[in-house]
């Protein structure tokens, strides 16, 4: 049996779709919530993959937990260990491997539309069509070294995807149900009332239930082509 380690940074910001996707083939999966001092310090040589999952943190915040996140994600990548890294999973993947994490422009939360690279449709987003619309909840962004190749952009942030080697690091959320979206605007709302005056709770909600179908098809995608790179 194959395993996975999820290492969460929210307690509502779990894997929710790819959860049964993983069950499925039979994954025993094991979750860590870091921002609960679970310790995260596991031999990764008992895992063929790591998932860190998105959280309202920044990777530029005095936490040890990030900093030990950063470290075991180090640890994966020199054992060549596939890794999904999603929103705050992708800033922490972006930061091990020596780029550089900041705040974006303004947040990106609800529904926006991004262009697959030539290599993302022929990797990581293959099935994909290259203009898609996903579910984002971000609003830090990052640099990153030569080895890295671009998979996804946007117009406000030219790195929605990346990867280097077996490390896929996105910034949206393919993961999320109509529950997970729901959830989190009441979780969130205060930073959601905070920026009102370009994010819309409304307008969130009316295009829930147009997208999350197609959304949730691209999972199954992101799925099958992640399952490929674990050995």
């Amino acid at each position: 049996m194959r395993r996975l380690l999820v290492i969460q940074n929210a307690c509502c910001e779990h894997l929710g779709t790819l959860q049964s996707m993983f069950e499925n083939d039979n994954f025993e999966i094991d979750r860590l919530i870091a921002v609960d001092g679970d310790n995260l310090s596991h031999n990764l040589d008992d895992y063929n993959a790591l998932v860190i999952l998105g959280g309202p943190a920044s990777v530029y915040d005095n936490h040890q937990y990030l900093s030990d996140e950063e470290k075991l994600i180090k640890n994966a990548i020199v054992k060549d260990i596939p890794i999904l890294g999603i929103c705050l999973g992708s800033q922490l993947l972006a930061k091990a491997i020596g780029g550089e994490v900041y705040k974006g422009p303004k947040k990106e939360i609800g529904w926006y539309p991004i262009e697959i690279t030539n290599d993302g449709i022929n990797g990581i987003f293959n099935g994909l069509e290259k203009s898609v619309m996903v579910f984002q909840w971000h609003g830090d962004t990052y640099d990153l070294p030569n080895n890295a190749i671009t998979l996804a952009k946007s117009k406000l942030y030219p790195i929605q995807a990346f990867r280097v080697r077996n490390a896929i690091g996105i910034q949206f959320h393919l993961e999320v149900s109509k529950y997970m979206v729901m959830d989190w605007i009441e979780q969130y709302r205060s930073e959601l009332e905070s920026i009102r005056s370009y994010i819309d709770i409304n307008t969130i909600i009316a295009e829930l239930d147009v997208n999350i179908n197609t959304i949730n098809g691209y999972t199954s995608l992101l799925y099958r082509n992640f399952r490929k790179l674990i050995k």
